[in-house]
């Protein structure tokens, strides 16, 4: 990320001053400690209650916490909307959601039903405006050529376990081009980074699955950084060639220190996602632009998550050893 700017265009005094607030509010390692130490389920939940964490006159329980937590994501993206100086970024933010209900959408073909008790209600578009998009494609109803092509590919899928495959690529395609359209280098190269580590998931996520025949080219997307002939001379080769991959030797220390293999498969999306976090904290100290305004977000739904997690994790009584596992880092400094 940039360092401090002072150019006047690149202040944002109402959404700037809000977010130095709000980022303020985030949890901190200490706070997460507490809730890792709660003796129940129901102690987390009066921990968050105590300090009103869900923004609530209502408390927290053991039959609503899901319910509170989608509260706080519409709140979330409610506020993003109200404060943010460009669409475009709740756009961005919104695309991951919107792709879930294409999918969705896609699987009520082969199911033959609808599937809205596993819709999300974050994104751009509604689920009727989705199924209204997959009628024709020249009506381009989601006004984004990349979205509505990708969207179509998969409809037109023969395979549904093909579906996630297509639509996986078209978000990050849609996203690096909603990213350039924004015109922030450093976020440019932010999401560059997040394809690149999705590519490198994917390949030990084939390894995982035994290196069946076709799966890397299938989930591979190739909006990173090198294109698929590069990655292919070193995949259908000695996985130990990987080592003289550029990209990987730039990535490897996120998991070098894993204790095994499996580690590595089962753990992966939480130390990228800590990576991608440790990368957004250069942003607590710029006092304006649009960098703080979207690593804040960024961090606001990493926190969610995270919360869910913790919940889920204290309700099924697991250790809390393993519940820390699947947590990521805060953001702070």
């Amino acid at each position: 990320m940039r360092a401090i700017k002072t150019i006047k265009n690149d202040i944002f005094p109402y959404a700037n001053t809000i977010i130095c607030i709000e980022e303020s509010k985030l949890l901190k390692k200490f706070q997460y400690d507490i809730l890792y130490n709660t003796r129940s389920f129901q102690a987390a939940l009066d921990e968050l209650n105590k300090i009103n964490y869900f923004h609530s006159y209502r408390n927290a329980d053991i039959h609503n916490f899901g319910n509170m937590l989608d509260g706080l994501m519409i709140t979330t993206f409610e506020l993003m909307k109200e404060i943010v100086p460009y669409e475009l970024i709740w756009r961005i933010f919104a695309l991951y959601y919107d792709i879930h209900n294409m999918k969705l959408a896609v699987k009520e073909k082969f199911f033959g039903k609808h599937l809205d008790d596993l819709a999300l209600d974050y994104g751009s578009y509604t689920m009727p405006t989705i199924r209204s998009a997959a009628v024709r494609e020249s009506d381009n109803i989601l006004e984004n050529e990349i979205l509505t092509e990708g969207f179509f590919e998969a409809l037109h899928a023969p395979d549904m376990y093909d579906v996630d495959f297509i639509l996986d690529k078209t978000y990050l395609k849609t996203l690096k081009n909603l990213a350039e359209e924004l015109g922030i280098p450093e976020i440019d190269e932010f999401v560059l980074e997040r394809i690149d580590l999705f590519n490198i998931s994917a390949y030990f996520q084939s390894l995982a699955a035994g290196n069946p025949k076709g799966y890397f080219a299938k989930a591979f997307s190739d909006e990173g950084s090198f294109d698929f002939a590069e990655w292919q001379k070193y995949v259908d080769g000695d996985p130990s060639a990987l080592e003289k991959f550029s990209l990987w030797q730039k990535y490897k220390p996120i998991w070098e220190n894993t204790e095994s293999r499996a580690q590595i498969f089962w753990e992966f999306d939480v130390l990228v996602d800590n990576y991608l976090i440790d990368k957004t904290k250069l942003c607590k100290l710029m006092a304006f632009g649009i960098e703080p305004i979207c690593a804040y977000f960024y961090n606001r739904f990493m926190e969610i998550k995270n919360i869910r997690i913790l919940l889920i994790g204290k309700e099924g009584n697991y250790p809390i050893n393993e519940i820390k596992k699947r947590m990521r880092i805060p953001y702070e400094l």
